[in-house]
């Protein structure tokens, strides 16, 4: 059994009246407005109305009814009908065996039941669907279902491929299932053929059958307007059956505005994020201003996320230090998209001098800080990675306001947090690690140096399930403090060459041309692989020969980080632009650094490059 795809939907205008399927106009029966059906006693039941059609399943020629039955009333004010059908002719009353004649429909009462009964010929093949049937009857309105007629044609197979959208007026984002039942006699393993819808639906998967003659796909939508569904083919055999084209009509995402504060608790120095997020929009007309004044808070970082493929949605996620304690309110925010204007609700802000809520660990939940080395060389890399570690069973938690120790005796490179989580295993104890930062520590000077406990909030939420209500509660977790041994690197074989790097290098260059006119440029690249902190590299010194002018290099750097270490390439690009004719050498590019693993110094070398100057025109004579 296949799912294949075929190409063929399209936008549509509106509707137009023509189809038996929709109610588009409406007949006030008169006759009826004074009908009363007799009683005996007391009324025993509320009036209920039913219609149906006799038979369901005709060929084309061939005559049926439609039967509209009325229980229980004992006066119907009035009965309105839906058009007159396409798909059949309507024949000749069938006799009067009533009081009271509707259109082309025959009345029968009795004192609880009357019926009225339409005759038609059916003239087209499908399955039709026709109502409701609206009724008054006693001061209520009722209505029917809809009637569906199968039509087939004359010496047809009887197989009828009937196919629903559900819902079928929804916004831009939802989700719709198109299913798909096929009726009636197949010679063998029907193969489904789904339209495609790819012009305004994303993520259109097939979510089962609930037999081989039932198939479910669901589709997100992702434009507005109103689109046709092309057929759903059904290949059976050396037969080809086909459902009938469906609406969809998709409106557009009602444009809302939220912000939330990410922390229960906040104190002074920690970091906490307010996250601004617009629905129904993938741009802003202007960026909005800071929410908070920088005398309460330092704005530490913004990141921005627009989304454009299903859902529109723009995301502002500020992160700020807090500076001042007091009650504070953040925002309203002022939001310009598409020629309006919105704006959010204000938030309120409590900081306090010092981080409030349950403090310490909390049954499997701590919070880690670890360098991965005890002692290091200064300018040696030293990679902490901060990470709150809890017991499966502990369902979270969420991680709120954070704050680190100072780290003015090192550079502080941030690295890429990698897997945010992680299984681990401590004390013969299983733990999940959520990791919240991860960064390298550049020692800058000698000696023993302090690396503070980290402070970092976690959100546990807890269920009453006798007050149906879930608390929330801010557990503060700290790390514990380590001490830093940092030795100089040696000045016994330190080369002339050496500028500090810790780790190892390894340098390679070339040259695009080695002859050029007066005026042309050749372009040098040097390559550094770096084992270490490749961000505090410092550039190659070159002493470039007279006879060329130099721009400044373009840098691009590929960073490739270890789980206890760093790597990377550096590449520098230079321009030389030849102006006076000569013979020039480039001389072999030395770079020198101190492995901290063999506790001794190495170099590295490129090439050097002979480069002839020409005068302008020469190559040409």
């Amino acid at each position: 059994m296949k799912d294949r795809t075929v190409l063929s939907s399209k936008r549509i205008s509106p509707p137009t009246p023509g189809r038996a399927c929709r109610v588009l106009a409406a007949l006030l029966l008169a006759s009826l407005s004074h009908l009363v059906v007799p009683t005996v006693g007391a009324r025993a039941q509320e009036p209920t109305v039913r219609a149906y059609a006799d038979p369901p399943e005709v060929a084309v020629g061939d005559q049926f009814r439609l039967v509209v039955e009325i229980s229980g009333a004992e006066k119907i004010e009035s009965v309105t009908v839906p058009e007159r059908f396409d798909f059949a002719r309507t024949m000749g009353r069938s006799g009067r065996t009533a009081a009271a004649k509707v259109g082309n429909a025959e009345g029968q009462g009795s004192p609880s039941l009357f019926t009225l009964t339409y005759a038609y010929v059916a003239r087209d093949p499908g399955l039709l669907e026709v109502g409701p049937f609206l009724i008054v009857a006693d001061g209520r309105s009722m209505e029917t279902e809809p009637v569906a007629v199968l039509v087939n044609r004359e010496g047809d197979s009887g197989v009828l491929v009937r196919a629903r959208v559900e819902p079928s007026s929804v916004v831009v984002g939802d989700e719709v299932t198109l299913s798909v039942e096929v009726v009636g006699p197949l010679s063998g393993t029907p193969e489904f053929i789904a339209p495609d819808v790819f012009d305004f639906a994303r993520r259109v998967v097939f979510t089962g059958s609930v037999s081989q003659t039932n198939w479910n796909w669901s589709m997100t939508v992702a434009e507005e307007g109103e689109f046709i569904i092309p057929p759903v083919r059904v290949v059976d055999g050396n037969r080809t059956y086909q459902s009938e084209v469906l609406t969809l009509v998709v409106g557009a995402r009602p444009i809302s505005v939220e912000t939330t504060l990410e922390s229960g608790s906040i104190w002074v120095g920690g970091e906490f994020v307010f996250e601004l997020e617009v629905m129904g929009v993938a741009t802003l007309d202007e960026e909005p201003a800071t929410p908070l004044p920088d005398a309460v808070a330092e704005l530490v970082d913004v990141q921005e996320y627009s989304h454009d493929f299903i859902e529109k949605r723009v995301d502002r996620r500020y992160r700020f230090r807090a500076r001042r304690a007091g009650e504070f309110e953040i925002g309203p925010m002022r939001i310009v998209t598409g020629g309006r204007t919105f704006e959010s609700q204000p938030v309120s802000m409590v900081v306090d001098e010092a981080a409030t809520g349950d403090g310490g660990s909390r049954g499997g939940l701590f919070l880690e800080g670890t360098p991965n080395k005890t002692f290091a060389y200064v300018n040696e890399p030293v990679v902490v990675e901060y990470s709150v570690a809890s017991e499966p069973e502990i369902f979270g938690p969420m991680l709120g306001t954070r704050s680190w120790p100072s780290l003015d005796d090192f550079v502080v490179l941030e690295l890429g947090r990698g897997r945010f989580r992680r299984e681990a295993v401590v004390d013969g104890r299983r733990y999940q690690r959520s990791l919240v930062r991860r960064v390298a520590l550049l020692p800058r000077r000698a000696g023993q140096l302090e690396l503070g406990a980290a402070t970092v909030e976690a959100r546990l939420w807890e269920r009453e399930f006798a007050a149906a209500r879930r608390t929330e509660t801010s557990i503060i977790l700290n790390s514990d403090p380590h001490t830093l041994d940092v030795f100089p690197v040696p000045e016994e074989g330190r080369p002339e060459s050496f500028r500090g790097h810790v780790g190892t290098l390894a340098v390679a260059s070339w040259v695009d041309r080695t002859r050029a006119e007066a005026g042309e440029t050749v372009t040098l690249q040097v390559e550094v692989s770096v084992e270490g902190a490749v961000e505090a590299l410092p550039a190659p010194e070159i002493d470039f020969p007279p006879g060329f002018e130099v721009a400044e290099p373009e840098v691009d750097t590929d960073f490739t980080r270890r789980t206890n270490g760093l790597r990377g390439t550096r590449t520098y690009t230079y321009h030389l632009t030849a102006t006076t004719p000569g013979t020039y050498v480039i001389p072999a590019i030395e770079m020198s650094y101190f492995d901290p693993e063999t506790e001794s110094y190495g170099t590295t070398r490129g090439h050097p490059f002979t480069v002839t100057v020409l005068p302008t025109g020469a190559e040409a004579r």
